[in-house]
């Protein structure tokens, strides 16, 4: 069981070591490009140059950049939370936390992924059908379908700019399974290394976020 375990995490990790690898250098480019945005809409605004594209602009990396980074924050950590609870467990209880707080997040991020694909168009029948069978929420009541919107002055479909957010909610999917296994094979044998938590074992054995 735990050789099997080991296995599966193996292949998700070099899965979201790969997609890391894809995510930081795109997250960089849009916090460049963001930032310049910012700085030519204030140069525009002190010298009277008309460039009303640059809030529409910076509209749209917001949004995007956070999604994109989103995957590799999650999986890493990196994002702020509150530990006093957990620093007081066990360890085979920590494990265990772990394990409910990352099958809450799992459906909350299945929650997201029906809302975020129905806001592009796309009608996720066999998830809404899973989601209602099982927690009774029937998501076309929270969000129906509505006719395709565009940015206004730069003339982008929004459902363009919005696919960024199913894709990267199905990236953190991706690295959710990760981390529920390695809670998974924790509570079995918390000294394997790939019981180890994510930023632990990748900062120990990688530069930056190789």
């Amino acid at each position: 069981m735990k050789e099997l375990l080991e296995r599966v995490i193996q292949a998700l990790r070099n899965a979201n070591r790969a997609i890391e690898t894809i995510l930081n250098p795109i997250a960089a480019i849009l916090t460049l490009l963001m930032l310049g945005a910012v700085i030519w809409g204030v140069v525009a605004r002190l010298t009277g140059i008309s460039a009303p594209w640059t809030e529409k602009v910076m509209l749209i990396m917001l949004p995007t950049l956070a999604f994109v980074v989103a995957p590799v924050a999650y999986r890493r950590s990196a994002n702020v939370s509150l530990d006093l609870l957990r620093d007081w467990l066990s360890p085979r209880a920590r494990n265990i936390h772990g394990l409910v707080l990352h099958l809450a997040i799992l459906v909350m991020l299945l929650v997201g992924l029906d809302l975020t694909l129905r806001k592009i168009g796309i009608d996720p029948g066999p998830l809404s059908a899973f989601i209602n069978a099982v927690f009774g929420l029937d998501l076309s009541e929270i969000r129906p379908f509505a006719p395709p919107m565009r940015i206004p002055v730069i003339n982008v479909l929004w459902s363009h700019v919005y696919t960024v957010m199913p894709v990267c909610i199905g990236l953190m999917i991706i690295a959710n399974f990760e981390l529920l296994l390695r809670h998974v094979l924790a509570i079995f044998d918390p000294g394997l290394s790939l019981a180890r938590p994510v930023r632990t074992i990748e900062d120990a054995e990688s530069k930056l976020w190789d």
